[in-house]
């Protein structure tokens, strides 16, 4: 009988036994998956090299005539048509892929989040755009010795229009987890077209001046603080395309409202040192234009925020509400702006108003000390009126019809956005109603629209005001109240419905303390047990 074999044990690196022997294992295995996919696909193949293709025909072609514009816009126009147009496409139906083969359920069964899995599909498209990017660059070099072009503005070309990509695919990805076709297919084909009206006019400009002046001017008006108020709407608008995604692909358990929260807090507070900090009175600083575009983005922000936030159900669970129980008094103050829910969001939305009417201080202050005589007069009350019946329009109107839903239809519907829509079309429906009437009577019935802030507009255009030397009078055939008025009465609207909405939250509360309670139980049982 023969001896047994020796066992040849083969001595392991120490690396190998600890970590991970391969790179790929490393990354998120939905992005490697998805990578390994979009590389083999048809589209980023043939795309590909039709992409190279062409723009090999191009810079063959410059290089006899490297003055041609025309020849120039066509290489951009190459690259845009892959990167901005055909890779996106393939973000279009992401989710939608999953939640149709019924696989979600088991990609949450590995412990990967909604967000990562919206992210790993999303980072897979940048991954291609970015190969396609890095292809492109020879081509630049080949045109430099050509003459005639100046590489790093063209770098800087090549980065907007991937940005541009970037942001249709992130908006692709998030928004592909809609059951209809002909919804997607809508979305998509409005994707494509606003990027391609994007970059179809960028091309028609960049060349102008020696290929340089675009972007000069955008830097000699504004400074860098003009393309950081061109990058962050982009940013965020992708992070919260991806995060409205997740948030359809995820678990019920996780709670979201943290990171889309802290992201708008974040952005929001952006804008506001833009808006403060620039000076006006320079040159470099912020003209008329620029200030409102700051504004415009403030107010675009919050809206955007507090609708999210009003429309979001309350996670009563105590696995939602134990991380910020973890950290005791100060934990679950600022879960009282952070949790899942509404009643969170009403609290969320009055602590980003706090930060706009600082914004506005700061902002009218400044511009007040660089220009006092500006501020005297009707131009003062006129514009304070204005401006607050345009708040009172679009802020004030936002709690609404959660206050209506809470007191009348809360145990009839569910609450949703289609919900929210019904109500605030029935309450703008009123507002139009009575303007309507305005119309064929007197412009004083406009004031039975006084409970509605949507109202502050209508007056403000219905009103005629002269100075007397001592006060204001009105024609008879105009609106009675002056503009001091019209701006006391829109405001009182607008904050007695985001006192009803608080006092609601107020009251929801209850509920949430009496779950905070619970998972504090659960934390105490825990550390009992594991004490020896």
């Amino acid at each position: 009988m023969s001896a047994p074999a020796a066992v040849l044990t083969v001595p392991i690196p120490p690396g190998k036994a600890a970590g991970l022997p391969d790179f790929s294992e490393r990354l998120s295995p939905m992005l490697v998956k998805e990578l390994r996919q979009g590389m083999r696909s048809p589209l980023f193949v043939w795309g590909l090299i039709a992409m190279n293709l062409f723009l090999a025909g191009v810079v063959w072609l410059t290089m006899d005539d490297p003055d041609e514009n025309m020849l120039h816009q066509a290489f951009f126009g190459g690259y845009c048509a892959l990167v901005c147009g055909l890779l996106p496409l393939r973000a279009a139906g992401a989710l939608h892929d999953e939640l149709r083969g019924n696989t979600i359920d088991t990609l949450i069964l590995t412990k990967l989040t909604g967000w990562r899995i919206t992210l790993g599909k999303w980072v897979a498209v940048v991954a291609q755009q970015l190969l396609a990017t890095v292809t492109v660059l020879p081509y630049l070099i080949v045109r430099y010795f050509a003459g005639g072009i100046n590489i790093p503005m063209e770098v800087a070309w090549l980065g907007i229009f991937l940005l541009a990509g970037m942001g249709s695919a992130a908006l692709l990805t998030g928004f592909s987890w809609i059951k209809y076709f002909l919804f997607r297919a809508a979305i998509m084909m409005g994707m494509t077209f606003i990027t391609g009206a994007f970059c179809v006019a960028v091309l028609e400009d960049m060349f102008d001046h020696h290929r340089e002046y675009l972007i000069d001017d955008l830097y000699q008006r504004g400074g860098w603080q003009i393309f950081a108020l061109l990058f962050v709407p982009v940013l965020h608008v992708a992070f919260f395309a991806l995060d409205l995604g997740a948030s359809k692909v995820g678990s019920i358990v996780e709670n979201r409202s943290v990171r889309r929260r802290l992201m708008g807090l974040v952005v929001l507070t952006f804008y506001g040192l833009m808006a403060a900090l620039w000076e006006p009175s320079t040159s470099r600083g912020m003209n008329d234009s620029g200030t409102a575009l700051v504004l415009s983005l403030i107010a675009g922000t919050l809206l955007l925020l507090g609708l999210q936030a009003l429309l979001e159900l309350p996670l009563h669970l105590p696995v939602v509400v134990m991380p910020m129980v973890k950290r005791g008094f100060w934990g679950k103050l600022s879960g009282r702006c952070f949790y899942p829910g509404w009643p969170s969001g009403v609290c969320y939305v009055m602590v980003l108003s706090l930060i706009l009417g600082g914004t506005l201080a700061l902002y009218g202050f400044q511009h007040y000390q660089a220009n006092p005589a500006k501020f005297n007069g009707d131009f003062s009350f006129r514009n304070a009126a204005q401006v607050t019946a345009v708040v009172g329009a679009t802020f004030g109107m936002l709690p609404i019809p959660l206050v209506l839903w809470q007191l009348f239809f809360r145990r009839r519907l569910p609450w949703h956005f289609g919900v929210y829509s019904l109500l605030m079309a029935a309450t703008c429906s009123l507002a139009i109603g009575i303007m309507a009437a305005a119309s064929s009577t007197h412009p004083n019935v406009l004031k039975l629209g006084l409970p509605i802030p949507l109202m502050g507009l209508p007056w403000s255009s219905q009103t005629y005001e002269r100075h007397n030397g001592w006060g204001w009078t009105g024609g008879d055939e105009y609106l009675s109240w002056d503009y001091r008025q019209i701006a006391v009465f829109t405001a009182a609207a607008s904050i007695f419905w985001w006192q009803v909405a608080v006092l609601l939250a107020l009251r929801a509360f209850r509920q949430t303390r009496a779950v905070e309670q619970e998972a504090a139980s659960l934390l105490r049982d825990a550390k009992v047990q594991s004490e020896p």
